[in-house]
């Protein structure tokens, strides 16, 4: 055996025992060293884009073999070849570093709905996931840029934190200072559940945020509702539950749900004007994407579901576990939404 395979397979067999701690901390929600976690956390993200990539490059190889070259030009056109795609794959790597830990973009989109009266503006954030890496500096961050947009009603549509209650502190004091017409409401999220749903909700109520765990008000022309997440249903707590959230709606008047995940249409036998959900991060890492499709019927972005019910997905203001974005920006959604 050539020696730098020995060490190859030995730097492999490390990174695999090192991403499966991770893993494991993240399923069973032990204490990790944050050096340990945070070298997990990026490791795996590397392997999965790595992965990603080593399946286009072999795909492209067997293409290139079948292609009748001289032997010299077969070598240099490898060379070229094999480089180009060393350097893509470590800028994109670089990139969605940098992706993920910058201030998400601020995206407008324009909806229109029928029967509202008048103009309302909802800025949506989902999937912050407060914890280790990102904490109460980045939170302060998403409010200012948020006010900048003097919404009329802000909605965190889940995932909002990745730690208990107990351990967040003062993490989710930036909320306060959140400025809109009508006020900011909360919807949780999968990750909630897994923390302890009940003492983050506490803190989500001492901030002032409203919780609209199955439950709706009237504001601004429209109805707004929200439902618990669909892991209430694994947890046999807070279940989600549409009939009980659209109780005493204005029929007259539009209704908006949040719900954190987008799959969640598949269980309702009621249609709403708008579903505003997150959950997926537009797939975070390439080519998680078609994994993800596999498991959620929308990905990202604005999506119509039928002649009557709209579905806006969020990809996210923060990340879950690699601090990566592939091909999948982070966002703070300003939703314009307009009569027809």
């Amino acid at each position: 055996m050539q020696p730098y395979l020995k060490y190859i397979r030995v730097f492999i067999v490390f990174v695999g025992i090192l991403e499966a701690t991770y893993i494991f901390s993240v399923l069973i929600n032990f204490s990790l060293h944050i050096h340990l976690y945070l070298a997990g956390a990026f490791l795996l993200g590397f392997s999965w884009f790595l992965f990603g990539v080593s399946v286009a490059y072999d795909v492209l190889r067997i293409v290139f073999k079948r292609t009748k070259f001289n032997s010299n030009r077969r070598k240099f056109l490898k060379f070229v070849f094999d480089t180009a795609f060393l350097v893509a794959f470590v800028g994109f790597l670089l990139q969605g570093v940098f992706s993920a830990i910058k201030p998400p973009r601020i995206k407008h989109n324009k909806i229109r709905i029928s029967g509202l009266k008048s103009p309302l503006r909802i800025a949506v954030i989902s999937d912050i996931h407060i914890g280790d890496f990102l904490q109460k500096e980045f939170l302060a961050q998403l409010v200012y840029q948020i006010n900048s947009t003097k919404p009329d009603i802000v909605a965190v549509v889940g995932d909002l934190a990745d730690m208990s209650g107990d351990e967040m502190g003062d993490f989710l004091e930036p909320l306060k200072d959140l400025k809109s017409t009508y006020g900011t409401y909360y919807v949780p999220g999968n990750h909630e559940y897994y923390h302890g749903i009940d003492g983050i909700l506490s803190k989500v109520n001492d901030v002032g945020v409203k919780i609209l765990g199955n439950k709706n008000v009237n504001i601004g022309g429209l109805n707004l509702a929200g439902v618990y997440d669909m892991a209430g249903l694994k947890f046999n707590h807070l279940k989600p539950d549409l009939d009980v959230a659209l109780s005493g709606i204005n029929e007259n008047e539009p209704t908006i749900l949040l719900t954190h995940q987008p799959k969640f249409i598949r269980y309702m036998h009621k249609d709403v004007d708008l579903v505003i959900c997150g959950h997926t991060h537009g797939g975070q890492i390439f080519p998680f994407h078609f994994l993800v499709l596999l498991d959620q019927p929308y990905l990202y972005g604005l999506n119509k579901h039928n002649d009557k019910m709209q579905v806006y997905v969020s990809s996210g203001a923060g990340f879950w576990g690699p601090p990566v974005r592939i091909l999948a920006p982070s966002e703070i959604a300003i939703l314009d939404l307009v009569g027809e």
